[in-house]
C-alpha cells in the first residue's frame, strides 16, 4: 500500500514539475529581426522599447489610443484608421509587456503605464495637450493620466473602462501564481478573448492574431504582474477626480458586455458626471464591432 501511495505522490510531483514546461508557450525572444517584420515604429523610452504607430504627424490635433489588459494596439484598427482619415494626428502603441513592446522585469502597476505614456509623448516631442481614448484597462490608465496630468489633456474618451479590482488571491501567491498562470490561464488566454465580442463568429481571425505575441518571452510575467499590482486597487477615485475637474469626457459602453457589464457604467458615469453612450448588439469592444456607430460619436465629441 505504501508503495502505491509513494508512486502516486511521485507522479503528482513529476506532473507539477513537467506541466509548466509542457504548457510554456514562450519559446522565442523579441529581437530586432522580429521587429523588422512588423508594422509601426519603435522608440527607446526609460523602461524599454515601445512599439507605436502614428499618422498625420504635425496635424493640429493629436489623439492617443490606449488599449486594454492584453490585446495590443491592433485592437484600435477601426478607430485609428478613421481618425487618420479625418486628418487627426493619431497615435496608438503597445503597452509594456504586450505586442512588440519590451517586456521588462518590472512591477506592472499604474505608475509604470503612466510613465510609459508620459515618456512616449515626450519622446515624440508632443508638448501640446492631447485628446486621449482608453479601452477597458486602458481606461484606467487614461483616467490616472488625465487626473494626474490635466495640463496634458484636452478631452478624454472611455470605452468600457475598467474601474473595479479584477484580481485573484491565488495568483498573488509566489510559485503557485506562476504555476496557475502557466498551466491554466495562458493556454486559454487567446480563445478567451473572443468572449469580448457580441458575435465572436464574425471575427474568426482574432485568436490566431492574439497568439503571435504569446510566443515571446516575458508576456506571461507581464500579465501576471499586472494582475498582482495593477488590478487590485479600485480606480473609481480617478474618474471622480476627472469629473470634479470639469474636464470634458465621453463614456461609451456595449450593452452586451460580458467582461464589464453595462451596470458598471452607472458607477463610472456618476463619477465622471457624464452620460453613457450605449451601443446596441455589442460586447466589450463596441468600437470594433460597430465602428459605423462609434466613430461618428467620437468625431462629434472631439470636434465639438
Amino acid at each position: 500500500m505504501k508503495k502505491i501511495i509513494y508512486a502516486i505522490v511521485l507522479l503528482i510531483l513529476i506532473g507539477l514539475i513537467t506541466a509548466p514546461i509542457y504548457y510554456n508557450l514562450e519559446t522565442q525572444q523579441l529581437t530586432v529581426e522580429v521587429r523588422k517584420t512588423t508594422d509601426g515604429s519603435y522608440i527607446e523610452l526609460s523602461q524599454g522599447i515601445t512599439h507605436y504607430q502614428q499618422a498625420n504627424k504635425g496635424a493640429d490635433k493629436t489623439v492617443v489610443l490606449v488599449h486594454g489588459f492584453s490585446v495590443p494596439y491592433y485592437i484600435w484598427q477601426p478607430t485609428y484608421a478613421f481618425l487618420a482619415e479625418q486628418g487627426f494626428h493619431v497615435i496608438r502603441y503597445d503597452l509594456l509587456g504586450r505586442g512588440y513592446s519590451d517586456r521588462p522585469d518590472l512591477i506592472y502597476d499604474q505608475a509604470l503605464f503612466d510613465k510609459q505614456l508620459m515618456d512616449l509623448l515626450a519622446g515624440l516631442a508632443i508638448d501640446k495637450p492631447v485628446d486621449i481614448i482608453g479601452l477597458s484597462m486602458g481606461g484606467a490608465i487614461v483616467a490616472k493620466f488625465a487626473a494626474d496630468h490635466p495640463e496634458k489633456v484636452n478631452k478624454v474618451i472611455f470605452v468600457d473602462p475598467s474601474h473595479r479590482p479584477f484580481y485573484s488571491d491565488k495568483l498573488g501567491i509566489p510559485i503557485i501564481g506562476e504555476f496557475i498562470a502557466t498551466v491554466f490561464m495562458m493556454p486559454k488566454a487567446a480563445e478567451g478573448q473572443t468572449s469580448d465580442f457580441y458575435k465572436p463568429e464574425d471575427f474568426p481571425e482574432w485568436t490566431v492574431k492574439y497568439q503571435d505575441q504569446m510566443q515571446y518571452k516575458g508576456f506571461r510575467n507581464a500579465i501576471l504582474s499586472t494582475l498582482r499590482n495593477f488590478a487590485k486597487p479600485d480606480k473609481l477615485c480617478l474618474y471622480e477626480k476627472i469629473g470634479n475637474s470639469g474636464m470634458e469626457s465621453l463614456l461609451i459602453w456595449g450593452r452586451q458586455d460580458k467582461t464589464l457589464p453595462l451596470t458598471d457604467s452607472v458607477r463610472v458615469a456618476k463619477a465622471l458626471k457624464t452620460e453613457t453612450f450605449i451601443v446596441e448588439e455589442s460586447g466589450h469592444l463596441p468600437h470594433y464591432e460597430h465602428p459605423e456607430i462609434v466613430n461618428p460619436k467620437i468625431l462629434s465629441f472631439l470636434l465639438d
